[in-house]
């Protein structure tokens, strides 16, 4: 597996050098100077990912993103602001300052199931410790869901969910008339808060709303207007769960 750090922090090149090393991901090219890599981004080596940082001086991560990038792209950050905006850029993962080498090997994870015939040696997941801060970012109050955005609760419209989306840390909430939001979660706890009536989860990625499916196929379903893939086990489920006519 191959990679190219972009990052004006030497000190986290260093950082993501000696956990690519670790897996024996080959590092195929180190852009310090976002200028320098905005004007090569179509020249530079190939590779599996690039691991790139957003806050940077004079072109940001963001500028370079819009210049689609043609390989896989993992996001560093030193904050969570930016996840609702990354995720739009399709990026496959958002790894947050400083981050743990298990959650590093999450998101090196994401990128080899788009990767053929990766070889890569794994190593044991770390424990993650007790002492290790835990998600509240999904709040339950008298029959009505709250995320944490920023450190402020805003009261999430159940019915206008489409769906909720797996994304390394995070979860995606896809709305139907309402901007979509980026919460530090997890799907199982997504799952705990919606109502089990409406919510039902189809794959390991995904939760859906069932009131807004509009078709099925075998092996996936359109649930507004997003295709939604269905796992074996799950689809028998959901058509339990639904009014067919025969």
């Amino acid at each position: 597996m191959k990679c190219i750090i972009i990052d004006d922090d030497q000190f986290y090149i260093d950082f993501l050098s000696k956990y690519c090393e670790k897996v024996k991901i080959k590092i195929v090219g180190v852009y310090q100077n976002s200028v320098l890599a905005f004007q090569e981004l179509d020249n530079m080596p190939e590779c599996d990912v690039i691991f790139l940082d957003i806050n940077m001086p004079d072109i940001s991560g963001f500028d370079i993103l819009n210049n689609k990038p043609r390989t896989q792209v993992v996001i560093l950050s030193a904050d969570d602001s930016n996840a609702v905006k990354a995720f739009d850029h399709n990026v496959v993962d958002y790894l947050q300052k400083p981050f743990p080498f298990d959650r590093f090997m999450r998101a090196i994870n994401r990128v080899k199931e788009n990767v053929p015939k990766v070889n890569i040696i794994e190593k044991p997941i770390v424990a993650v410790p007790k002492s290790y801060p835990t998600r509240e970012k999904v709040i339950e109050k008298d029959g009505a869901v709250f995320v944490n955005i920023n450190k402020k609760l805003i009261k999430l419209d159940v019915n206008d969910v489409v769906l909720v989306e797996a994304k390394g840390d995070y979860v995606l909430i896809k709305r139907a008339n309402s901007e979509n939001l980026i919460v530090h979660s997890t799907l199982k706890r997504m799952k705990e808060k919606l109502p089990e009536d409406s919510f039902l989860q189809v794959h390991r990625s995904f939760i859906v709303n069932l009131k807004k499916i509009v078709d099925i196929e075998e092996s996936t379903v359109v649930v507004n207007r997003e295709v939604v893939p269905i796992s074996r086990g799950n689809r028998a489920t959901l058509l339990s769960r639904l009014n067919v006519v025969n």
